[in-house]
């Protein structure tokens, strides 16, 4: 029998790598109402809440890691109120309207009991422990968190940016500021305020040893890893590039001055991630942002290239009384921007700004 060529056992060993990228392609490019219903549906799995609320036989091997400086944007009277469309408008408030009485619950527990034991999830606490810490039944408990999947799947930003003369669809994360040159997030989305999946492995070996899991859930085990591990990795990866927008443009972020956006590419960006510019490009596909002052903005128009930030420069200090030269133009972006260009790129820009 003839031996596999050295092509063909490269091709084997390349096919599942490029099948995990085209997968993850698909992860990362997925709509988050698309997303939610993942993330509904791996909650949902009995298998999931047996290992993230624990049993009497063994403690919780997954909880929750919230990001770092974030926190959940809206309240309960709140959510929904943003959908851009008439009609999911109504599903978010049908669902409200069906829950009152868990919302008067809430309500009544607070604000930091609701997101110590409902959204975040922290401490590794069993559904019994959260009913006698928050007086609720555990049927109540069970249904909060059953509510806060549904809301995660209607409660979508949808719709352009104000002013957009654009028919494309954004959904918008979070509202987003900085303090001191670092940002802060308020996620609107329950999937994106409570985090990713922390999963404590050795506990996870500890329940397989031990026979906490039955022969059924020790086969399905390795495929409810997988989507949980891919589950971070796509969060992870979206928002990394949103942190790292928001300290980028972080002097734009605190002045509101279209000139202090400082220019970069989405090849400089990924370079500077460690990831694939169509990855970038991707994470960046119709999602938005709010400004610090309240304006909704798609996250690429916190891409500039150089040259619009050179037109925005340009434009301010040309309105500016006096006459300056290519050359002293060049010097002062150099000085004040710490951008280098050529005098011929200057003039080019400024007859484009007059």
């Amino acid at each position: 029998m003839e031996s596999p060529s050295l092509k063909t056992l490269l091709k084997a060993q390349l096919r599942p790598a490029l099948i995990g990228r085209l997968r993850m392609a698909d992860w990362i490019e997925m709509p988050e109402r698309e997303f939610a219903l993942e993330v509904r549906k791996i909650e949902k799995d009995p298998l999931f809440q047996k290992l993230f609320f624990g049993s009497d036989m063994g403690q919780s091997a997954i909880r929750r890691q919230r990001w770092p400086r974030s926190r959940m944007a809206l309240g309960f009277d709140e959510i929904g109120s943003r959908v851009a469309s008439g009609g999911e408008r109504a599903q978010v408030e049908g669902i409200l309207d069906s829950k009152n009485r868990l919302v008067s619950r809430i309500r009544k527990m607070g604000r930091e009991a609701f997101e110590t034991y409902f959204l975040h999830s922290d401490e590794p606490l069993s559904m019994a422990e959260i009913s006698k810490r928050t007086s609720l039944s555990v049927e109540d408990v069970r249904r909060i968190h059953d509510m806060l999947l549904e809301i995660g799947t209607q409660a979508e930003f949808e719709g352009p940016p104000p002013g957009s003369p654009s028919s494309k669809r954004y959904t918008c994360l979070a509202r987003v500021w900085t303090d001191g040159g670092e940002p802060s997030f308020e996620f609107f989305s329950p999937h994106w305020a409570r985090g990713r999946y922390h999963i404590r492995y050795d506990l996870v070996e500890e329940w397989k040893r031990e026979g906490t899991l039955s022969s059924d859930e020790r086969r399905k085990l390795p495929r409810l890893i997988k989507r949980i591990e891919t589950v971070n990795l796509r969060q992870n990866t979206v928002f990394r590039i949103v942190e790292s927008l928001a300290k980028l443009q972080s002097e734009y972020l605190t002045t509101q001055q279209a000139d202090q956006k400082r220019p970069i590419s989405l090849r400089q960006l990924a370079h500077r991630l460690d990831l694939a510019p169509s990855t970038v490009s991707r994470a960046l596909s119709g999602r938005s942002v709010i400004l610090p002052w309240g304006r909704e903005t798609p996250l690429i128009t916190l891409v500039p290239g150089r040259r619009k930030v050179l037109r925005e420069i340009l434009s301010r200090w040309l309105s500016e009384p006096g006459h300056r030269t290519d050359a002293a133009l060049c010097l002062r972006l150099r000085e004040e921007y710490g951008i280098k260009v050529s005098r011929r790129t200057v003039n080019a820009v400024r007859n484009e700004t007059q």
